[in-house]
């Protein structure tokens, strides 16, 4: 993943988390709906590389607490790209290269009165093409909660593989994914709007040859919290 970005998301929650400006502590129960206005996605094995620009893509996410600090976590992402010029996976447009699902169970703890730290871990489904994954994965993140304003930073990776196989090998596809959203209230129990950023790869091993997808986009979405 790009490095200068992943230290600009932790400085902008850590800036985030020094203002004075208070409010409650931050929701989980929330669903969240993201549109992706921009992004790319390079593409590279062998030494080989090829570039393909987003043509659409969206972004589904939520949370529900049980009790007062477990919680059930989701997230989908559809991506699709521009590969009419020829890329050596499909060679048409809006060609689905790395969409990628997540359901976990996990718990929240507060770090202070606005700030929770939280981890989940369950069920990781990514896709390279007509390929997808099956397995293991985890999240953890923090969500700092203040007047007008909740930023979160989260981190998720899996561990999965394929029924398909390539030559003498599998297909596994190990995705990892570094997200920072940040949600404005602009009127009380009112639907909030969220900007999002994400920074990510898929590394994958097609028989023995290995493929890395990295890609990042931002998100502009709104987000209901209960």
């Amino acid at each position: 993943m790009n490095k200068k970005i992943s230290v600009f998301a932790i400085a902008a929650l850590a800036g985030a988390i020094s203002q004075t400006a208070m409010a409650e502590a931050p929701s989980f129960n929330y669903v969240q709906f993201d549109y992706v206005v921009s992004g790319d996605s390079e593409v590279s094995s062998g030494g080989l590389s090829d570039s393909l620009d987003l043509q659409q893509g969206f972004g589904l996410q939520g949370g529900f607490e049980v009790g007062d600090y477990v919680m059930v976590l989701g997230r989908h992402l559809s991506l699709d790209y521009d590969d009419d010029q020829g890329a050596g996976l499909t060679g048409v447009e809006n060609t689905a290269l790395n969409d990628m699902t997540f359901i976990g169970v996990g718990a929240h703890f507060p770090l202070a009165d606005v700030v929770d730290l939280y981890g989940a871990v369950g069920f990781s489904r990514p896709t390279l093409t007509s390929f997808a994954g099956e397995g293991f994965g985890f999240e953890v993140g923090a969500r700092a909660n203040f007047d007008m304003v909740t930023a979160s930073l989260w981190y998720n990776m899996g561990d999965t593989d394929t029924d398909a196989s390539v030559g003498p090998g599998s297909v596994d596809i190990d995705p990892e994914l570094l997200g920072l959203d940040v949600a404005i209230a602009f009127a009380p129990d009112a639907p909030e709007l969220v900007l999002g950023y994400v920074d990510a790869s898929h590394e994958a091993e097609v028989g023995n040859t290995k493929v890395d997808v990295d890609y990042d986009h931002f998100s502009i979405g709104v987000r209901k919290s209960f």
